[in-house]
């Protein structure tokens, strides 16, 4: 029993580890590229930083509610300045004279006047003081206005990571359609070369003058010219795509036939643009920032607590040290109108940002229509260039097969070549606007899932 419930196990297992296999075999390269730009792109990395720096100015912000509390300590050394006569001389010297005389002793010394200075002379004070908030608007809104600024900017991070997707994917596309152009002039190369070789194979019969040999040696020059800046904005191509990634201008990329043999049918799943998310989030900032304006005509209400010791210079005794507790409450009754002129502007300010949420509406909603509208134009154009293509190609075998046989001028044969190659290229870039047109589209309709 036990070793068939192990085997069981095994088979189990077996069975996991081939499909976990078969599943990261299946993922395609560009779906591990758009992963990687995730990760890496710098342009991102950035925005992470500014949301990771609000999440710092909430805690900051919820930190004005904790107590604030500080050591203050300060020594006083002073000479001169403005004094006060005490005239304890004056007072207690007639009495202690008639004491004297009454005692008949001198228990009683005359005394001096006073002369006691304001400020202070080799005086210390040491003390903790803290302060507390029990209420203040101004400090409740901060926060509100805080939490919501980040989720402002992860509704920004979103949108900045849609684009980033749709730039890798275009660029990818891209790099895709600059192999196929290159692979296109060779394979013309290819055509030329055997048309050379025909044109050699003519003169040597005498069927044809030396003139079409120059004419075919001068366009494989120009194929093999265009072949060599072809592939020239491969490299370019490469070298965008790779910047986009955050990784070396010249490294490899390795391309998935499979991410680009099935068009596109059309967005999937159409989503809520976060670009919204951010006009509202922005719109809320502008109420709480009129809120908070607002609540400049609210008391504030605090309390403080000072516990610490005083007196001459290095001198502690059981009467240095005190503590002194308040509560105190400040109204701004009056200042020159300037709050008030702060909420009209936070309220202007909040009137924008809704009128521009409502024309964000009705852009995106646009954009959509022109997303959609562009992507079915780019279909219809691509099948009528692969029809186009095919047609070519016909051509330029008929027009090859009769001037082999004689019944075709060389002019001809090169007119059902250049035709031919223009259409293979038109045909290519034809497919290319279609993946572009596919990834705006995608991108319009937010349906991309972006990881959490």
């Amino acid at each position: 029993m036990l070793s068939k419930l192990n085997l069981n196990k095994t088979i189990f297992l077996l069975l996991l580890f081939q499909w976990l296999g078969s599943t990261a075999f299946s993922q395609s390269k560009l779906n591990q590229y758009l992963k990687e730009s995730i990760t890496n792109n710098l342009g991102l990395q950035n925005q992470e930083i500014s949301l990771e720096k609000s999440l710092f100015a909430l805690k900051e912000a919820k930190g004005l509610f904790m107590p604030d509390v500080e050591l203050n300590t300060q020594y006083l050394a002073s000479g001169g300045g403005r004094k006060i006569e005490i005239p304890i001389g004056d007072l207690l010297n007639p009495v202690y004279s008639s004491l004297n005389n009454l005692t008949n002793s001198q228990n009683f010394p005359a005394v001096s006047n006073v002369s006691q200075t304001f400020n202070p002379n080799n005086f210390y004070d040491a003390k903790v003081h803290t302060t507390l908030p029990i209420y203040n608007a101004e400090i409740i809104y901060n926060s509100k206005i805080k939490k919501e600024q980040i989720t402002l900017q992860q509704a920004q991070l979103s949108v900045y990571k849609r684009e980033l997707i749709k730039n890798v994917k275009v660029a990818y596309y891209e790099y895709y359609q600059s192999l196929q152009a290159s692979k296109i002039f060779k394979n013309a190369i290819v055509l030329a070369n055997e048309n050379l070789k025909i044109n050699r194979a003519l003169i040597k019969n005498g069927k044809a003058i030396r003139t079409v040999v120059s004419r075919a040696e001068n366009e494989l020059t120009g194929l093999q010219a265009q072949y060599k800046d072809s592939e020239l904005k491969t490299l370019n191509a490469a070298a965008y795509f790779n910047f986009l990634l955050n990784k070396p201008l010249n490294s490899i990329i390795e391309f998935d036939e499979n991410d680009v043999a099935k068009l596109s049918v059309g967005a999937k799943g159409a989503q809520k643009r976060e670009e919204l998310d951010v006009y509202a989030s922005a719109e809320k900032v502008n109420a709480l920032a009129v809120r908070l304006n607002k609540s400049s005509a609210i008391p504030k209400l605090s309390t403080f607590l000072d516990v610490g010791a005083q007196g001459d210079f290095l001198k502690v005794n059981d009467q240095s040290p005190y503590y002194l507790f308040g509560v105190t409450m400040t109204w701004q009754l009056f200042a020159g109108n300037r709050n008030r002129n702060k909420v009209q502007q936070a309220s202007l300010e909040l009137k924008s940002a809704q009128n521009q949420t409502v024309q964000a509406e009705q852009q995106l909603q646009l954009e959509v229509t022109r997303a959609e509208n562009n992507y079915q134009s780019s279909l219809q154009y691509h099948q009528a260039a692969v029809s186009q293509t095919t047609l070519s190609k016909q051509y330029f075998n008929d027009e090859q097969r009769l001037y082999k046989e004689g019944q075709a001028i060389y002019l001809e044969l090169l007119d059902a070549q250049n035709r031919l190659l223009d259409d293979q290229l038109k045909e290519s870039q034809a497919f290319l606007a279609v993946l572009t047109r596919s990834a705006e589209l995608e991108r319009a309709t937010a349906s991309y899932v972006l990881n959490p």
